[in-house]
């Protein structure tokens, strides 16, 4: 028999094919939903939609003390978030999920691991033999592992400083929980367009407005987030741009992290070349091309995010190796939380002042 058929790991991963059939045989009905008995269900699915609303990737879903409320919440959650219709908040919610799962992932046993990942997300991937412990927990198909690392932009994923044996990568079961949490999103939003149009019952008609609600507060919020301005900048992108006005030859890869914060900041493309426009070696058409690519309008059409924190240090571009940005893992982590707590204090302002 299957591990993954108990109560407890459909609760932990409902995007398996074993949940739908689990609550297929349940054959709960969407009237059924207003009833006392599903309320503590429908709290729950309320609870993990906001809080992924509010938080994003930083979203705290957790296990709920009683399974059966969580393995039933996750669907609930899922027609609520069909009925929002906001594809912004689809992805925002599925990418919360799948991390919840790749964190729970990581705890797992090799052989719940391997049967999950296998069965379920066709990812093809080995407990690594005792004599090979020292190079990582799992081993990953090469192809596979392409496929998965594709939208990856650090280092140290590259497969060129990767553990390579006999078409197989070497990872630790964190490195393989991130590549799990590309496919479980993706799972996820498959089944949220299958979803679409599915009639609501009366009883999700409150919590689908606190949500469109919420999301609106948020839009809101976030016009007010996105305002570029250099002040939110980090030290290690201010520290770039200084030296590039400064026409200090910073290489290809301060660039390009430069470019990628930048675009993923807020500013267009002009804005960038604009930027790059005050050097003294100045080339329009190349960083043109160059900035677009980065944004993904031009070449391959993947748009970059900027290197990771652990990337800028390998390269030398982080300042003083991270003590003035304590828990940032990204630039533009750093930009975010800056921006959001300077748009808070306004509104604190504006609602004393009024």
């Amino acid at each position: 028999m299957s591990m993954l058929r108990s109560e407890k790991m459909l609760a932990k991963y409902p995007f398996i094919a074993a949940a739908r059939e689990y609550l297929s045989e349940r054959a709960i009905s969407l009237d059924e939903l207003g009833s006392e008995m599903h309320r503590p269900d429908v709290e729950r699915a309320l609870e993990r939609v906001l809080e992924a609303l509010r938080r994003g990737e930083e979203a705290e879903i957790g296990i709920h003390e009683d399974v059966e409320v969580d393995l039933l919440s996750f669907p609930i959650a899922l027609l609520i978030v069909s009925a929002v219709g906001d594809d912004w908040l689809a992805r925002r919610w599925a990418l919360a999920e799948a991390l919840r799962c790749g964190r729970l992932l990581e705890d797992e046993p090799p052989e719940i691991v391997v049967e999950l990942l296998r069965s379920e997300l066709g990812i093809r991937v080995e407990p690594t033999p005792q004599n090979e412990a020292h190079l990582g927990a799992y081993k990953v198909y090469v192809p596979h592992f392409l496929a998965l690392t594709s939208r990856i932009d650090a280092l140290e994923w590259r497969l060129i400083n990767r553990v390579v044996k006999k078409g197989w990568v070497y990872v630790t079961p964190k490195e393989l929980s991130r590549m799990a949490v590309e496919v479980i999103e993706r799972r996820i939003l498959n089944r949220y367009r299958e979803a679409r149009g599915t009639p609501l019952p009366d009883s999700l008609l409150g919590p689908v407005k606190k949500v469109r609600e919420m999301l609106a507060e948020k839009r809101s919020y976030e016009a007010e987030v996105s305002q570029v301005s250099e002040k939110y900048w980090p030290p290690c992108m201010a520290k770039i741009k200084k030296e590039l006005l400064a026409g200090l030859g910073i290489g290809h890869f301060a660039n390009f992290a430069l470019a990628a914060f930048m675009i993923t900041a807020g500013y267009t493309p002009e804005q960038v070349v604009a930027m790059y426009s005050q050097r003294s070696d100045f080339n329009e058409k190349i960083a043109r091309y160059q900035t677009e690519h980065i944004a993904g309008q031009k070449g391959s059409r993947v748009k970059y995010s900027p290197p990771s924190c652990s990337t800028m240090k390998i390269h030398g571009l982080c300042v003083e190796e991270g003590r003035l940005c304590p828990g940032i893992k990204n630039p533009i982590q750093y930009y975010r939380r800056e921006a959001r707590r300077d748009a808070l204090r306004a509104r604190v302002d504006k609602r004393r002042a009024g």
